[in-house]
């Protein structure tokens, strides 16, 4: 009996052993960003700012092609714009989309980004509905107003969940009783008509798994489902406080005090949102390094209530069991009537025929199309090593049938103005 316990320790210890002589083998050199310095001869970026309705400053980078259909690009959570923007070429969607004649927006939702494209954050107190009413809203009008043409709105990952909401026309209706949040079909239809198109990548429009899944496993599963609770109960108590989830300074403190431990440990969070194929070791640094962003906990609480009651459930912290406090809006996907691509990765925890069945299939627009992309997970998707000869000239097709990206093709037909009057 007492050789166990001795077995166990030696086991373990020379685990450990191991592993600090693999980590002594990985290269040891200093991380060095490459994102502040790219700067493309052919399109330097410029710096734009918008002021959102509760006071803040969003800032993003402009790769400007005057005249042309302007294309925003939307990250998603812990994301920002460098997602799409990745300082290398053979990667980088918005420079791509740049080359092929668009005007490209690369936009920062608050407290994401880096300087000096860095959004403000506020305290930190905002929920995901928040971002559809405000941030995207005034980025929406911006774009409107300065280029005078209807936008193209393409996100990716909960970027898409975000312009789900917009597009359903979600607002706060408030009473004597209460702030709830309700779909106007009215604003629906305004701002559908507001876009030139959609693209979702990767854009969750409910979180169901099949059984066969991974996925399944680690959030549909009773043992998943009971960590889910727990921690739901944990973050709305951390709510309270207004705290936001540091992943900025956490990333940056990881790269360049353990420079051979970083890889490692990015190598294991990356598994799950990415084929590791699609990735090398500089650009899986310069991701992490340049493209994940600080989230609220409010924000957090929501998704793992969206994990818990597998819809899309906008609702405030410790109501999200409360009926008159829920918004689904995954059943309100129907009120999406803009012409729309799904863009899937085979991958991807978000599972490509849950997201043709309650995305692709709901809405409503006349000009739909669905597209899954063999090999690719979820971040790859968008900045992968092969995404430059793959989903970016998809995309971009696409978008050539559909809104014809040449400026002389799409006048402004008063729609634009009339709709910034409106605000």
């Amino acid at each position: 009996m007492r050789k166990r316990p001795v077995l166990s320790a030696f086991a373990s210890t020379l685990a450990v052993g191991l592993l600090l002589r693999r980590l002594r083998r990985l290269p040891a050199d200093v991380v060095t960003p490459r994102y502040p310095d790219f700067a493309p001869a052919d399109f330097p970026g410029e710096l734009f700012e918008v002021k959102t309705g509760d006071g803040l400053t969003l800032r993003g980078k402009r790769y400007r092609n005057e005249g042309a259909t302007p294309v925003m690009l939307i990250a998603g959570f812990l994301g920002n714009g460098f997602n799409f923007d990745i300082a290398f070429e053979r990667s980088n969607f918005a420079l791509y989309l740049a080359r092929r004649g668009y005007d490209v927006w690369v936009c920062n939702f608050r407290g994401t980004g880096r300087e000096p494209y860095k959004s403000d954050a506020g305290d930190f107190s905002h929920y995901i509905q928040d971002i559809c009413i405000h941030d995207l809203g005034a980025l929406v009008r911006e774009v409107m107003k300065e280029t005078g043409r209807r936008p193209v709105l393409m996100a990716h990952s909960l970027g898409g969940v975000v312009c789900y909401g917009y597009l359903q026309g979600v607002k706060y209706d408030e009473d004597d009783r209460a702030k709830r949040l309700v779909s106007d079909p009215d604003l629906a239809r305004e701002r559908n008509e507001g876009v030139a198109a959609v693209v979702s990548l990767a854009g969750p429009a409910s979180f169901y798994w099949p059984k066969d899944s991974k996925y399944y496993w680690l959030a549909g599963s009773l043992p998943a489902r009971l960590v889910l609770r727990a921690s739901r109960a944990l973050l709305a108590r951390l709510s309270e406080r207004k705290y936001q989830v540091p992943m900025e300074t956490s990333i940056i403190e990881l790269v360049s005090r353990a420079p051979r431990l970083a890889p490692a440990a990015l190598t294991i969070g990356y598994h799950f949102f990415a084929n590791l194929k699609n990735f090398n070791r500089e650009m899986l640094l310069e991701a992490a390094i340049s493209g994940l962003s600080d989230v609220s906990v409010r924000e957090l609480y929501q998704l793992v209530n969206a994990l818990l009651t597998r819809d899309l459930i906008a609702s405030p912290v410790g109501r999200g069991d409360t009926p008159d406090a829920r918004h689904n809006l995954s059943i309100h996907m129907h009120l999406v009537s803009a012409p729309i691509l799904f863009v899937a990765a085979e991958l991807d925890a978000v599972h490509p025929a849950v997201l043709y069945r309650d995305g692709f299939e709901r809405v409503s627009s006349d000009t739909k199309e669905f597209k899954c992309f063999t090999g690719y997970g979820h971040m790859d998707l968008i900045h992968g090593l092969e995404a430059g000869s793959t989903v970016f000239p998809c995309v971009a097709d696409w978008l050539e049938k559909v809104v014809r990206g040449k400026p002389e093709e799409r006048k402004d037909d008063g729609f634009v103005k009339a709709f910034d009057e409106r605000g």
